[in-house]
């Protein structure tokens, strides 16, 4: 029983609380009338006095154990456990942070922090690690006793950062200085390149549009001045106008079909969609155009092609602009064949669709020209808005320059992957990859 002072006195804990009780219920009985004031502040009065004596009757507190309590070794472990919480509460920040005493040397940095710093930064000077002028501005505001707003750095290992600095209260536990500021980086990459996207997408569409425009209120202008009795004149220029409120017309509505896949973008498809027959139907609507060039448009495809989650719509569209272009740079008398094939190889998977790691198998679409094939260093671009190999080319024959970036949000709202081969003076090959949710059915064996 050598540990009964702490434990509960039940018996004159429990004396108390029928003290309490019976005083309240004494109150109930005297009061001539059991209004709800009454009642609220007897209810009151007896939870205070239950409050007071169970507070009353709380076992004093245990004794801290020895080896945390007396002498130098206890001392070094206390601290030893208060310097890792910090530590492991900053590193689960995706943040990089830096804790500096006040000789601005680095007494903690969190994991974030090493990895974009390097992993031997702590203990070391914030001069010999990061040379950033406003940063160093900041820090000479935060001594005088002043707070700097947040501010942007120079670009540090391809990351474009913003900081910002908190005065904090000396923390011994930290290292062997007093902490005496927090330094927060925040990565605004994505932030930048989406406010770069957005200013080259207003100068592009502006310019997209600017020139049809200008040619209109020339055309507008002489028709109203100089050609104003000219018939012939007028006829012809009736139709150059027609051809590009035409061309603003298609700008327009590609930019709006643009706009719709992309909000949808990150909600996979709900339907179903076969590409076999999607295929066939594209080539018959685009046969009369290849028909006048003299070009042959082919389909090679298995027997049985089955259903994948997809958007039908939205895959015709893909197929219609993919045939469209293999069409439009085609020269005449030439071959375009549209080429579907089932994967179900794990390894051609894996490389095809790295980022479907769970497909059971895939189905890949190409679309083979014969035009004069894509320099290297334009393909990784082709998807860009607006952006075109040949730009007075690309108008001539009717193009926005929007038209892979509507097929690449295609494919990615539906998990698949667009690739583009080409060789100059030969073709080029573009292929998509859209996963399957289930392996396709054996072919039934041929009765004998």
């Amino acid at each position: 029983m050598a540990d009964f002072p702490q434990r509960w006195d039940r018996v004159a804990l429990g004396r108390d609380l029928a003290l309490v009780a019976a005083g309240t219920a004494g109150m109930l009985l005297l009061a001539d009338s059991w209004d709800w004031p009454f009642l609220a502040v007897t209810a009151a009065l007896a939870v205070s006095a239950a409050t007071f004596v169970i507070l009353r009757h709380l076992p004093p507190r245990q004794p801290a154990p020895a080896a945390l309590a007396d002498g130098p070794a206890a001392m070094v472990e206390t601290d030893a456990v208060l310097a890792a919480a910090p530590r492991a509460v900053l590193d689960a920040l995706s943040a990089p942070v830096l804790v500096l005493d006040e000789d601005r040397r680095i007494l903690l940095a969190n994991l974030a922090a090493r990895d974009l710093l390097g992993p031997e930064i702590e203990s070391r000077s914030l001069l010999s690690v990061l040379r950033q002028p406003p940063l160093l501005a900041a820090l000479e505001i935060l001594g005088s006793g002043e707070r700097s707003a947040p501010f942007d750095l120079a670009e540090i290992n391809g990351h474009a950062l913003a900081a910002e600095l908190v005065p904090v209260e000396g923390q011994p536990s930290l290292g062997p200085g007093r902490a005496a500021s927090l330094i927060v980086f925040h990565d605004v990459s994505g932030l930048k390149r989406a406010e770069s996207l957005r200013s080259d997408f207003v100068a592009n569409v502006s310019h997209e549009l600017k020139t049809p425009l200008a040619t209109l209120i020339g055309f507008l202008e002489t028709l109203k001045g100089p050609a104003r009795n000219d018939e012939q004149a007028r006829a012809r220029f009736i139709d150059i106008m027609l051809a590009e409120a035409q061309r603003m017309s298609r700008i327009v509505a590609d930019l709006l079909s643009l706009s719709r896949i992309e909000l949808n973008e990150f909600q996979p498809p709900e339907g179903r969609a076969n590409l076999k027959r999607i295929a066939g139907s594209v080539i018959d609507g685009l046969g009369l155009k290849a028909k006048e060039r003299g070009i042959v448009l082919r389909l090679s495809a298995p027997d049985s092609v089955p259903d994948i989650p997809g958007d039908a719509d939205e895959l015709t569209q893909v197929l219609q602009n993919l045939v469209d272009n293999a069409l439009k740079y085609s020269r005449d008398q030439a071959l375009v064949t549209v080429e579907l094939s089932l994967i179900t190889e794990p390894a051609l998977l894996r490389l095809n669709l790295p980022q479907q790691r769970g497909a059971p198998a895939a189905i890949a679409l190409s679309v083979r020209d014969q035009g004069p094939g894509i320099a290297r260093e334009h393909i990784p671009r082709l998807t860009e808005r607006f952006y075109r190999v040949d730009n007075a080319r690309s108008r001539e024959m009717g193009g926005t320059g929007l038209g892979l970036a509507i097929v690449k949000h295609i494919i990615n709202r539906h998990r698949g992957r667009l690739e583009i081969q080409s060789v100059l003076g030969q073709g080029s090959v573009f292929t998509i990859y859209l996963p399957m949710d289930s392996l396709p059915a054996a072919p039934a064996p041929v009765a004998s």
